[in-house]
């Protein structure tokens, strides 16, 4: 059975053509205010709203009768029922051919005006009484309605008409007076139809007309038609006004931002994006929707500048083929002459160019007008560039559409109950096509023949066979959209398109494209640029790139797997890493050996540079050592683990994440390597709370190590085992071990181990209130920061030297140190550091009877460690209630 809906015009509901009776009074007014937003959700209140209009009862009776009304509605609807109930409100779900507003709507769209027209069978829901539609919603409608007829009317005067329309026109003017298109629409038309003395006329009415109502003059267009009528410069038969723009696609969504630069620009624009996002589809929307400001029409040319066939439009073709759409008879033989013509002809009209589909500027250079009334819009998959920095066109780069205008698209085609029924597998279907509308419209329509088929099995196509499962044999798919961009490139270029798929992480820099290649950065930066140009690659923030995932799926297509450029990439990432992890000279150091390959790993100058980069390069780390591990390259997997330590000391971010990439690379390598990797796992699991664990590992790693005769590591180990057994309250083994470590790297003059145990001596006596040992303690450590030169510890020396003088009440001593050390925790990127310091310097202030400036100290901790999960922040936050306490009187 087939439901129709009707609103414009008397409300009628059909069920396979006939009619259905919708109760007079409520039920109408709940049906059009739903009909009138086609498949959105209005809420109980904005209901409410237009059934009382704007005098509901009290809230809890109006909702009550608004549940019963509902009900009496879809009762009577029986089989026509299109009412669905969502949280907070109630949507009519209508599909695109059942609804006389979407059905009208599409065909002005695609430019059937005529048929658009038919639709309306009088005034707008003339028997629904509701002040509140009437006064909200109707005149919106009528707008739309009216805004056809002017499209309509001036494509009927574009074709020559004029004596056909005048009565028409009549009427028009006679119900809206003061729109002054239709005034202008009936002078041409009566002067084509020999009546010049009343087409002036007609223009001294809107003019006195305006001027009384308004207090204004008629509008630049309708002068300009008075004057040319006055020196008889008007077309009895009507210049020839191209309207070449074709058809633009169903159901489009979104892009209010784009529609708003374009209607703001002005001469030139090229609006640029991958390819099927959607560039074409947004240009001919928008041109309809902006015909008005373009009397003399519309042109348009593909120049097929990515065309499968792999030949673009000639300049000299395209200007011949604009040349005859402006209705040149004789087209000059020789492309110059073109182009000159067509720059002649151009001059004096106001008219929309819209050249789709451009390869190069070189393209599109020749055909643009000298003449400053002629708009013209360029699509293509290239920046183009040298028009927006030579030729001052604006630029417009068209993005994939974001979750909401893809869903919105999704449900244009399959419904909205559809996708509200598997919201989850809804969301997956959007990712996975990534934003992209030509991967979302083939899907969907490929879905949409399938009704009784889950949503969840589609995604599972998506996941298995991305590509294939965006390929609709009826139409162009995914695959070969991309493959027309991919034939367009030079050698170089399609190769780095190829292996950047190769990458496991989800965006890279220039440097690890260079590896990934092999090439210099330099050249890498050049190839890369030049994908970014032709939006094969994206380039979010400055130096840093990336592939969206479909994109992802053909390149890895195309590619394969390429062992080379894996290890490239594999040896930079590992190399890249120990020389950052080298700027902290108190690690265990595994070296990595020569490189094999070609690549040149990236360099440091400083431990804060070290530390960004890691930061950074977090995620990438991860996937290179878990693609390591599938390739059986064990000793690059167990490296990356092992030199991320030093970063994972200094920030807790991803301390949790490392776990498993630990675990993973457990029993690869040399057994001392296996004991350096268990020591600093133990120091991992001792960070995020599992203490066990960490001494298991301990006792696994420290006599690998022992028996290896490994004495510098020997002597970390048990620097690190110290402060576990400290947390764990075995403080005497805690000293023990303590000081077997101080004594070994006495022994061996191991200076910076030396320095890490007397400032962990420092920190425990600290914690044990021993304030003038731990100032004892931090002199022999600061005699030591003088011979290593390193900042970073440097300044611990000095908060734990702060800490032991904030002890002692020493708090005008303490609060300088405490803020240099703060200061340059925070230069380096020490978050946890700027948290501990943070706290310290809200104790000293609180020591100083400044409980304002320490509660600010201390909201800075808490907000660190809440980023973090890290539960000393509901401490503290306890700490700080009670300091912002007001004091009872006594």
């Amino acid at each position: 059975m087939r439901a129709e809906y009707r609103v414009l015009g008397p409300l009628e509901v059909l069920l396979d053509g006939r009619p259905v009776t919708v109760p007079v009074g409520r039920s109408q007014v709940l049906l059009a205010t739903l009909l009138l937003r086609p498949n959105q959700v209005v809420t109980v209140d904005e209901l409410i709203e237009r059934i009382w209009d704007g005098a509901p009862p009290t809230a809890d009776r109006a909702r009550k009768t608004l549940h019963m009304v509902v009900a009496r509605l879809r009762s009577a609807l029986g089989a026509a029922d299109c009412v669905h109930t969502r949280p907070g409100g109630y949507l009519a779900v209508v599909e695109p051919d059942q609804l006389d507003l979407l059905r009208f709507r599409a065909l002005v769209g695609s430019g059937d005006l005529g048929a658009a027209s038919a639709l309306w069978r009088g005034p707008v829901l003339g028997n629904v009484s509701s002040d509140a539609l009437h006064r909200e919603d109707v005149p919106r409608l009528a707008d739309e309605r009216l805004d056809a007829l002017e499209l309509r009317i001036e494509t009927d005067l574009d074709r020559g008409l004029g004596r056909e329309l005048v009565a028409e026109l009549r009427s028009l003017v006679a119900d809206h007076p003061l729109r002054e298109s239709f005034w202008r629409h009936l002078m041409l038309a009566l002067y084509r139809a020999g009546q010049q003395a009343e087409a002036l006329t007609a223009y001294q009415k809107v003019r006195e007309k305006l001027a009384d109502e308004l207090g204004v003059d008629p509008g630049r267009p309708l002068q300009e038609l008075h004057q040319q009528i006055l020196r008889a410069e008007v077309s009895v038969s009507g210049r020839q006004v191209p309207r070449q723009l074709p058809a633009g696609v169903r159901n489009f969504v979104g892009r209010d931002e784009e529609h708003r630069l374009l209607d703001k620009a002005s001469g030139v624009t090229v609006v640029h994006g991958v390819g099927g996002v959607g560039k074409t589809a947004l240009v001919l929307h928008w041109a309809r929707q902006a015909r008005e400001q373009f009397p003399d029409g519309d042109l348009y040319v593909n120049l097929r500048g990515f065309d499968p066939d792999g030949q673009p439009v000639e300049p000299a073709a395209a200007a011949e083929s604009l040349l005859v759409g402006l209705g040149v008879k004789d087209v000059p033989a020789t492309a110059d002459a073109r182009f000159a013509l067509l720059r002649t002809t151009l001059v004096d009209r106001r008219l929309l160019l819209v050249l789709d589909n451009a390869a190069s500027p070189r393209q599109v250079l020749p055909l643009l007008p000298g003449a400053s009334g002629v708009r013209v819009v360029i699509t293509s998959r290239n920046q183009l560039r040298a028009l927006v920095s030579q030729h001052d066109a604006s630029s417009i780069s068209l993005l994939q559409l974001d979750f909401g205008a893809a869903r919105t698209l999704l449900a244009a085609v399959l419904g909205a109950e559809r996708l509200d029924a598997e919201p989850e597998a809804a969301r997956e279907i959007v990712e996975r096509c990534a934003g992209l509308p030509l991967a979302l419209r083939v899907f969907a329509e490929r879905v949409a023949r399938f009704p009784d088929v889950s949503l969840r099995e589609f995604v599972a196509e998506l996941e298995s066979a991305r590509l294939d499962a965006l390929t609709d044999f009826d139409d162009v798919d995914v695959r070969a959209v991309f493959s027309w961009s991919y034939r367009a490139l030079d050698d170089e270029s399609a190769r780095m398109f190829r292996l950047l798929s190769v990458h496991p992480g989800a965006d890279f820099d220039i440097s690890a494209a260079a590896a990934l290649v092999g090439v210099s950065v330099a050249h890498a930066r050049r190839l890369l640029e030049r994908l970014v140009a032709d939006h094969l690659v994206q380039s979010r923030t400055p130096g840093r790139y990336d592939l969206h995932d479909l994109l992802r799926a053909y390149s890895a297509e195309l590619c394969g797997d390429d062992e080379e450029a894996a290890l490239r990439l594999t040896e930079w990432y590992v190399h890249t890493l120990e020389n950052a992890t080298s700027q902290d000279p108190a690690q265990i150091m595994v070296h990595a050996g020569e490189v094999t390959s070609s690549v040149v790993p990236q360099g440091f100058s400083s431990w804060s540079d070290a530390l960004r980069w890691r930061r950074q390069e977090w995620a990438n780390l991860k996937a290179i050592a878990f693609a390591a591990i599938a390739r059986g390259w064990q000793r690059q997997a167990l490296l990356i683990p092992v030199h991320l330590h030093s970063y994972l000391v200094v920030d807790n971010t991803y301390r949790n994440d490392a776990i498993d990439l630990f675990e993973a690379v457990r029993g690869f390598g040399s057994v001392v390597e296996q004991g350096i990797l268990h020591i600093k796992l133990a120091g991992v699991y001792e960070w995020v709370g599992r203490l066990d664990d960490a001494l298991r590992s301990h006792d696994i790693g420290l006599p690998l190590l022992r028996a290896e005769g490994e004495r510098i590591s020997v002597a970390v180990a048990l620097n690190l085992l110290s402060k576990l057994y400290s947390t764990l309250g075995r403080r005497e083994e805690a000293d023990a071990t303590l000081r077997e470590a101080l004594a070994i790297a006495v022994e061996i003059d191991a200076v910076y181990t030396q320095l890490i145990c007397h400032c962990n001596l420092a920190s425990r006596l600290n914690r044990d209130e021993r304030w003038e040992e731990a100032l004892q303690e931090v002199d022999r450590a600061a005699v030591l920061t003088e011979r290593v030169g390193d900042e970073y510890l440097t300044v611990r020396v000095r908060g734990f030297r702060a800490q032991a003088l904030a002890g002692l009440g020493r708090y005008a001593e303490a609060e300088p140190e405490l803020r240099a050390v703060v200061e340059v925790m925070r230069r380096v990127g020490d978050t946890e550091g700027v948290a501990d310091g943070s706290v310290l310097i809200g104790e000293v202030l609180v020591g100083q009877d400044r409980p304002d400036e320490a509660a600010v100290e201390w909201q800075r901790a808490i907000d660190i460690w809440r980023a973090v999960k890290d539960r000393r922040a509901d401490g503290l936050a306890a700490r700080l209630e009670a300091l912002q306490r007001p004091v009872p009187p006594r």
